[in-house]
């Protein structure tokens, strides 16, 4: 039988829910750690991004699934959040960097230092766990009784008993985009398009940002894109401009600048090395000397 608390929330959600806040304080652990090391290699963010994004992942599974014990469904749920993680890892990467560049801005202007990668891989852990919860959800029938009191009581309800319309919207809007980015070009058409790198690679300097070079690709390359390459041109000339230049965030725009303009017509692999490469060039501005 299984055990309640005093107002009868199931032990095993005191224990996801435990979980959840054990990966978000590693994230946040394992992200100064990164932040002090004063030499960073891709895999220190590879296996860091693969741990906290699989691991989000299938908690937010676990959530969503939480009151259907259907192994059927359960399972069905598990194959999608696992594609929903391979079609959003390279978007979820440039996301995370991107609001850790506003958090390193903020730390930067208020202290006079840099804060990173805390945010960087709070944020992936989060955003993969909302993911992991939202593609469950969509498919789960639950067999509890639906809410009836406590807060957001409407958004409970609406999202309680199937067919769950908001989710479906919300993935039929979010998924076409995701595959797009994520498969630009054939090369990209594998299980997964990153892995652990060889520490004998070499870091490109830093650059500095002088325009937007995604809306030259458009100009100069436009006749040459497909719809894939186009998306995933137009949400790089979107995010572009939102990076803000503090040090790291600087150092990040920059160097994608120039690897961009170095190579116009790339596929999202390749892509996903410049954004390591860009990482790792811009890695020793977190330790220079604090205003």
């Amino acid at each position: 039988m299984q055990e309640e608390d005093e107002q009868g929330t199931p032990l095993a959600g005191r224990l996801l829910t435990a979980l959840v806040l054990l990966f978000g304080v590693g994230a946040v652990g394992r992200g100064l750690l990164l932040d002090q090391q004063t030499v960073l290699h891709q895999p220190d963010l590879f296996w860091s991004f693969v741990v906290l994004g699989l691991g989000g992942s299938l908690l937010g599974w676990r959530f969503g699934m939480r009151h259907d014990p259907h192994v059927g469904r359960n399972a069905l749920a598990l194959f999608g959040v696992l594609l929903a993680w391979r079609l959003s890892y390279f978007p979820l990467m440039v996301i995370s960097g991107w609001k850790a560049s506003l958090v390193e801005w903020l730390t930067w202007h208020t202290f006079g230092v840099s804060i990173v990668y805390p945010t960087f891989l709070l944020v992936m852990f989060l955003q993969n766990l909302v993911i992991g919860a939202v593609a469950s959800a969509a498919v789960a029938v639950p067999q509890s009784a639906q809410p009836s009191e406590g807060r957001l009581l409407w958004l409970r309800k609406l999202i309680h008993t199937p067919p769950r319309r908001l989710l479906w919207v919300v993935g039929a809007v979010a998924l076409p985009v995701a595959f797009l980015t994520s498969f630009s070009w054939s090369e990209d058409y594998v299980p997964f398009a990153d892995s652990p790198w060889s520490p004998s690679v070499q870091v490109p300097e830093i650059g500095e940002p002088s325009s937007n070079p995604y809306t030259e690709i458009f100009e100069q390359h436009g006749d040459e894109l497909g719809l894939p390459s186009r998306v995933l041109a137009l949400n790089a000339a979107v995010t572009y401009p939102l990076v803000p230049e503090s040090p790291w965030g600087a150092a990040i725009k920059g160097t994608l600048e120039a690897e961009t303009r170095a190579n116009p017509l790339a596929s999202s692999t390749q892509r996903i090395r410049e954004h390591y490469l860009a990482y790792l060039a811009a890695h020793p501005r977190l330790h220079e000397d604090a205003k």
